[in-house]
């Protein structure tokens, strides 16, 4: 019995776990209504996360990475970025997604 949980729990160190990771989560709109399936990026060093806004134009995504990081954000033939930071802690980003051409300006809310 010993052997068994011993062997489980050395087994589950070497999982990837949500726990390690930072999650960065939080809504975009346009002129104040929900942006819904809109790809969101956060590009930390070599490594990509990415998530897509539901219906209510919410985001959730986990980095391994903590520190400067890009947000990115893709949808309805405009993209937009800026720079946020990731905590291991959660942190909550909310943005207005201003159209400027083909290109948004995210603008922090």
């Amino acid at each position: 019995m010993k052997a068994t949980a011993f062997a489980l729990l050395l087994f589950s160190c070497f999982l990837p776990s949500r726990g390690f990771a930072a999650q960065v989560y939080g809504t975009l709109r346009e002129s104040g209504r929900p942006v819904p399936n809109v790809k969101v990026e956060v590009l930390c060093g070599s490594s990509t996360y990415s998530a897509v806004t539901d219906n209510y134009g919410s985001y959730r995504l986990f980095a391994r990475e903590t520190g400067k990081c890009t947000l990115r954000v893709t949808g309805n033939g405009k993209t937009g970025q800026t720079i946020i930071d990731s905590y291991t802690d959660p942190a909550h980003y909310d943005f207005d997604l201003i159209p400027q051409g083909s290109q948004y300006q995210l603008v922090r809310k």
